[in-house]
């Protein structure tokens, strides 16, 4: 069977629902010395030959910067339960746009072969000599991308994806749609103020773009996610997008407000454009366990069992940040 970009990459024939059970086992844990400070921002990949990868944004006492906030890694798993880290770093900082963070991953394989990653990128404000190597990371985040031909080697791609030094965009997901008789390429992001503004009249929302080549997008008009709830004061964010089979959307994105750090929602779609939200989280977090403090940033995949697996990051009441997951029932 042929490369079918409408079903390579998030896809799955049936919807993962709003019904998800908490795995008993942390799937990727802070125990080296690449993460072992944080670990955020999940992606899990299908590989052709089987298997799973996971791209996360670790932070770790073995990062090359002293001054890093996070950076690419990755690890693998034969049955997306048990994940083993592979070594180095995937997508470290470079200079200018990216000398502070590289995070929010998400990969896709190529048409032609190999694989894109759309990631969230944050620079240092520059100092009195202009000078973005040092300093406070302030400056607007911004969306990038890198190729590989294995999915571990990775060669970071020149300009913007989406980018204007007033606001801050991140947490991308990319998938294939029907454009005019070809194959194009919609990106689901966040939009915040910047500095982030909070409150439900902010318009830190989910908004989409638009590409025929996967390198330069265009704005899509509207909204896709808006803030509108308690739960939302802050922001939207994080939206992992799902075709299926009968060609309608589900969505599972982040809320975040003053009183609650996190949460995952989801919404359904029958042309990726217009969103209907459920009010209720899918994920809430916890009492006293590893997700007490904190639940964000959505990633789910099918398994072999035809059952669909979560995965997201959490924080403890020691603020210890790991990926962990729930299963669909």
């Amino acid at each position: 069977m042929g490369f079918d970009p409408l079903t390579a990459v998030h896809y799955q024939e049936t919807d993962p629902g709003i019904t998800f059970r908490k795995d008993t086992t942390i799937a990727v844990d802070v125990d080296h010395l690449l993460d072992s400070e944080r670990i955020l921002t999940p992606n899990v990949l299908h590989l052709p030959a089987g298997g799973y990868r996971m791209y996360y944004t670790g932070l770790g006492p073995g990062r090359r910067d002293p001054d890093a906030l996070g950076y690419i890694l990755s690890a693998f798993s034969e049955d997306a339960k048990i994940w083993q880290k592979d070594s180095g770093v995937r997508v470290d900082l470079f200079p200018p746009h990216a000398s502070a963070r590289t995070l929010c991953p998400d990969v896709i394989p190529l048409v032609g072969g190999g694989y894109r990653m759309y990631f969230e990128a944050r620079s240092h404000a520059p100092d009195s000599t202009g000078d973005r190597s040092f300093g406070p990371a302030s400056q607007p985040t911004v969306i990038m991308s890198a190729v590989s031909e294995d999915g571990l080697d990775w060669t970071p791609e020149a300009g913007l994806r989406f980018g204007d030094g007033k606001w801050s965009y991140g947490t991308p997901r990319v998938i294939y749609v029907e454009l005019g008789g070809t194959i194009g390429y919609r990106m689901y992001f966040h939009r915040y103020t910047h500095p982030l503004t909070l409150g439900l009249e902010a318009g830190n929302h989910i908004i989409s773009a638009m590409s025929s080549d996967g390198l330069t997008f265009e704005e899509e008009s509207g909204v896709r996610v808006a803030q509108e709830t308690e739960r939302e004061t802050y922001s939207v964010y994080a939206p992992e997008v799902v075709r299926l089979e009968d060609g309608s959307y589900r969505m599972y994105y982040s809320g975040w407000s003053e009183t609650v750090r996190g949460g995952i929602f989801t919404a359904t779609s029958e042309d990726g454009l217009s969103w209907d939200k459920r009010s209720e989280p899918v994920i809430d977090l916890g009492a006293g366990g590893w997700d007490s403090t904190m639940v964000s940033e959505p990633c789910v995949i099918d398994l072999e069992d035809g059952r669909s697996r979560l995965f997201y990051e959490c924080a403890d009441e020691n603020e210890n940040y790991r990926i962990v997951s729930a299963t669909s029932v």
